[in-house]
């Protein structure tokens, strides 16, 4: 599938999804947040993907979504916005999670609001060293509720409550010290990270990357012995699956 505004592609066994929209440092009007959660269901429903790529054309990632217009009709009701504003959010969010093998953000320039939060929403997130995050919703009193919930299992509730509501930029390494992003590299060498990792994951199988996906992701809060049995029989079976 391919648009003027998002692009996709399967390599071989990588779902590459490519924001297109460098004239706007990538802000997402809500017809985008639509296709990406479209996007995102589709490499949810292919079997034969070891990993999924969200990247960015341009200078920036995301610098947050584009609101677009103010309407001067009757404001919406609470379940018209939850049904069109926020269910389409939720379902990007909802899907990345669905994906059974790791997704990959790979993050340069600015990554504000809702692009912080679909960085931080991958299993992997990869920086260049001068990129920027943050979440800047409440400066005009929108409470960032679906961002922090995408990201809260990731982030710390100290640091997510303080980048919240100081309206930070932070560092890309200040995001990896808080859980936000996985590695900091050199931002000439953001691509050569990207390809290394994608060579470490083909290189395993499906079953083994479900796996741990799966397992961090049910297991999170659980105590030792309830994950430790949940792992057992997840190795189990891909074991007995070789």
């Amino acid at each position: 599938m391919e648009t003027s505004t998002v692009l996709s592609t399967i390599d071989n066994d990588v779902f590459f999804i490519t924001l297109n929209m460098p004239e706007t440092g990538n802000k997402i009007p809500q017809s985008v947040v639509t296709i990406l959660g479209n996007l995102f269901e589709q490499a949810a429903a292919h079997t034969a993907l070891k990993a999924v790529v969200i990247n960015a054309n341009g200078d920036h990632f995301c610098q947050g979504r584009d609101g677009g217009k103010k309407s001067t009709d009757t404001p919406p009701s609470p379940i018209q916005l939850r049904e069109k504003m926020m269910g389409p959010i939720t379902k990007v969010y909802s899907a990345i999670r669905a994906i059974q093998v790791p997704v990959v953000a790979i993050v340069q320039g600015e990554a504000h609001g809702f692009g912080a939060a679909l960085a931080g929403s991958a299993d992997i997130t990869i920086a260049a060293h001068d990129a920027k995050f943050s979440f800047p919703e409440l400066l005009t009193d929108m409470p960032p509720t679906l961002a922090m919930a995408t990201v809260m299992d990731r982030v710390g509730l100290k640091a997510l409550s303080w980048l919240v509501y100081t309206n930070a930029h932070i560092s890309a390494q200040r995001a990896c010290d808080i859980g936000l992003v996985s590695e900091v590299v050199a931002a000439p060498d953001l691509i050569q990270a990207q390809d290394a990792l994608l060579t470490q994951l083909r290189a395993r199988s499906i079953p083994a990357l479900a796996t741990v996906k799966d397992f961090l992701a049910n297991t999170r809060l659980q105590e030792f012995g309830q994950a430790a049995n949940y792992g057992k029989n997840s190795l189990a079976l891909v074991l007995s699956s070789k």
